[in-house]
């Protein structure tokens, strides 16, 4: 430790000590319950060189050495892969690709199959003309039965594997808009439904169910139902229907899951011929990203296959084989389709109540997935959704969702734990969006309504559930919603918690109509009501993700942080005491902000430091207790004569002032200039320099001089959220040579309050806890 150089001496010392150690909230870190073994990092590096080994095998003619009977399936399916795990479309060897397999006429159902899934993903109009003639290709293949065999010169009876790709290339394709019969659909439909088992899985034509077949029948009765708008939302006579489909036990989807619940094994395909392996991991990967689930049997399938896939690389070449055929590229395509597409990340998830029936917790099973289309469209990148069982869930668990939807229309039979367990998640920067799902003449939700008020009101005494302004990012966030294209009488409520809208509750459900998303895939009239009001409940269900992340997510294997902050009522010997200061400025909105900061404080550098309970008044004792203030609040203020005096004798008498706009409050930031103005006379608040010693290491801090800035604009497209590297944002003051106030006018506040605070102009959370740091570092050492 630095020995002090002003005259305030050994007693600035200890105030600056008893300073710090009050900033120290506990700032928990808690990894996530997955193993050691496997992370981002590895996995990347898994998936760098699978791409290095088939840009290696990529033969002069821009394909892959094909097996015999097939015009390109293998070339297309290393294409599949190399584009799916992020290979740019303007990569030679993606360049390479396209141009062999443009070239080439593809005969055989997969080879048809996998070239129009390429094309598909390349996402080039100049496509779409091979994508129509693939499409009449495969309907005019179909059997009369629904099946597909695998054409081309090679006579064969259908079989499942071959119809799952059929279809989902069909899917694809009209995903970019090309036309595919109904009839197409409807009878695959019939022929994956005749073709389970009573068990419940589906096998190889008649045979025993294995994994690979039952996740092909999984998936492919989701794509065909999907693409049919086989939905619980239905549109009858000019008008959308909400009343959700009955839950059944002979559902065949369901029993295909409980199947896949019951065999599940990341280390072989159960049931399945050992050739198989990666073959089933890919269709795995495929099952779990359409249901949204990121459990089988409570196998956690992606963490779980990945270990197997890096503990099975090639460590020398970096490719997967596994026998005949699996061989080293189709083995490496196959994992690299599971480990690229399987780690997409999530935007929106559903949180599964065990103790309700499905047709109350999910009443429409396909609206995350039609949402994610639309988000994924708006984006321009791959995400995917997931459901939660609350039963089982933790709080890491529910952390990986940035957006949880609840639904239902009964009332919610929520235990005090489980309770607890939202509210952490809503404090921790999750946001929860319930939809009631008792509109259009599907009963009532009045008790579903009670029960999402009385929850809200538990949570937060200080914040009602009221109407959101039409000048809410809501409705404009990334696209504009027109209150008039929903049905009558709609509106959003919301909660604001956490320095920002944390909880919103629609009354009339949005669910219902994102599932009919579909419908802006084909060519409709624009001026058509119901096409507008599927249009207008999408955007808000974007504007409601764009508002909670930012575009910013998290990647599917990154350990989650938990915030907890301490607060206390005693000070022990040898510890700094910090304490915010009762303003009645707003500060409440991010009481947690600095609890939590003391904690970081507190695990990071090893200094000792309390806050207490309930923040300190002006008076002279309460004043006296506290070595730094944390003066912060999101609105305008005006100071008392006796109310600056006393901070006046708070600073002559070797106390620190931190300070800080709340979520960047410009009114606030001004009344705390003019106030200090008064309150330093001579030496008022001035701009920090970027070479100030605060901001480097010489006080045992971190280096400052480069964080991330969020600036927060809104324009015609709506909210615009501007990053930019650069120094931090800071005002001082300085008293007989000692730095004594550092003024904010940037937040710091709702980024300590939660890890979600992209709503606001500031720092984020590492950011944030690096500045308030170096304050500390630099009162105990200047």
């Amino acid at each position: 430790m630095v020995t002090p150089v002003s005259g305030k001496g050994d007693h600035r010392l200890f105030r600056s000590v008893t300073f710090l150690f009050a900033f120290s909230t506990i700032f928990v870190t808690i990894p996530t319950t997955v193993k050691a073994e496997v992370d981002a990092a590895k996995v990347n590096r898994a998936i760098d060189r699978g791409i290095a080994y088939l840009r290696k095998t990529q033969t002069d003619r821009g394909g892959w050495e094909e097996f015999r009977g097939h015009s390109c399936g293998l070339s297309s399916l290393c294409t599949l892969a190399l584009l799916n795990a992020g290979v740019s479309r303007n990569d030679p060897t993606i360049a390479q690709a396209m141009k062999y397999l443009r070239a080439t006429v593809a005969d055989d159902t997969y080879s048809v199959s996998l070239q129009t899934l390429v094309f598909c993903q390349f996402g080039s109009a100049s496509d779409l003309p091979r994508i129509r003639n693939n499409v009449t290709r495969l309907s005019e293949s179909q059997e009369h039965d629904g099946v597909w065999g695998y054409g081309g010169r090679r006579e064969s009876s259908g079989d499942p594997s071959n119809s799952q790709f059929a279809l989902l290339a069909l899917g694809a394709a009209q995903d970019r808009g090309v036309h595919v019969e109904p009839q197409v659909f409807q009878r695959a439909i019939e022929y994956w439904k005749r073709q389970q088992n009573a068990s419940g899985g589906w096998g190889y034509r008649s045979g025993t169910a294995s994994g690979s077949m039952t996740c092909a029948g999984i998936a492919s009765l989701i794509i065909a139902n999907g693409r049919l708008g086989n939905a619980s939302s239905s549109i009858i006579d000019g008008k959308i229907h909400c009343c959700g489909g009955d839950e059944s036990d002979q559902d065949p989807i369901l029993r295909g899951l409980r199947w896949l619940g019951q065999k599940f094994s990341a280390k072989r395909n159960p049931d399945g011929g050992d050739g198989t392996y990666y073959y089933y991991l890919y269709a795995i990967e495929r099952t779990g990203r359409l249901t949204g689930r990121r459990f089988f049997g409570g196998h956690d399938w992606y963490r779980e296959g990945a270990e197997q896939l890096i503990a099975q690389q090639d460590e020398f070449q970096g490719f997967w084989e596994n026998g005949d055929w699996e061989s080293p590229t189709v083995g490496t395509s196959f994992a690299l389709l599971f480990l690229s597409k399987g780690k997409r990340q999530v935007v929106v998830g559903q949180l599964e109540r065990t103790k309700a029936v499905q047709s109350e917790w999910q009443p429409h099973p396909d609206s995350l997935r039609q949402l994610v289309r639309h988000v994924e469209r708006a984006w321009g990148r791959d995400l995917t959704w997931q459901t939660v069982q609350l039963e089982n869930a933790g709080l890491v668990d529910l952390l990986q969702i940035p957006v949880l939807v609840i639904s239902g229309k009964e009332s919610l039979a929520l235990d005090p734990e489980k309770s607890k367990l939202l509210h952490d998640y809503v404090d921790q920067g999750g946001t929860i969006v319930f939809d009631a799902s008792g509109d259009s003449g599907c009963g009532n939700a009045a008790n579903f309504q009670n029960s999402v008020a009385n929850l809200c009101s538990q949570w937060y005494p200080d914040a009602p559930l009221e109407r959101l302004p039409t000048s809410h990012p809501v409705w404009s966030a990334e696209r504009k919603v027109d209150i008039d294209a929903m049905p009558n009488g709609f509106w959003v409520y919301g909660v604001q918690a956490c320095c920002r809208t944390a909880v919103f509750y629609v009354p009339q459900s949005l669910t219902c109509r994102w599932e009919l998303g579909d419908q802006l895939f084909h060519r409709g009239e624009n001026d058509d009501p119901v096409r507008q009001q599927i249009d207008h409940s999408i955007r808000i269900g974007q504007n409601i993700i764009a508002y909670a992340t930012g575009r910013e997510l998290k990647d599917k294997l990154d350990a989650q942080i938990v915030m907890q902050g301490d607060t206390t009522n005693t000070t022990e010997r040898g510890t700094t005491r910090i304490a915010s200061l009762n303003l009645g400025a707003g500060g409440e909105d991010a009481r947690r902000a600095l609890p939590n900061a003391s904690t970081i404080i507190r695990n990071q550098t090893q200094v000792a430091t309390t806050v207490p309970e309930t923040p300190v008044g002006f008076d002279e004792k309460a004043l006296a207790e506290v070595s730094v203030l944390w003066i912060h609040g999101r609105r305008e203020f005006v100071l008392t004569p006796q109310q600056r005096d006393a901070l006046r004798r708070f600073i002559d008498n070797d106390g620190v002032i931190l300070g800080t706009a709340i979520c960047g409050d410009d009114a606030f930031a001004q009344s705390f200039r003019k106030e200090f103005a008064k309150i330093l006379g001579e030496t008022p608040l001035k701009s920090m320099p970027a070479d100030h010693p605060m901001l480097t290491t010489r006080f045992y801090g971190y280096d400052l001089r480069s964080v991330t800035i969020r600036r927060i604009s809104h324009g015609g497209s709506g909210q615009q959220i501007r990053r930019q590297t650069s120094p931090p944002v800071l005002e001082f003051a300085e008293s007989d040579g000692i730095v004594s106030v550092v003024f904010s006018p940037l937040d710091l506040s709702c980024a300590l309050e939660s890890q979600n605070s992209v709503q606001c102009p500031g720092y984020g959370t590492e950011d944030a806890a690096k500045i308030v740091t170096n304050v500390i570092q630099m009162a105990l050492n200047q």
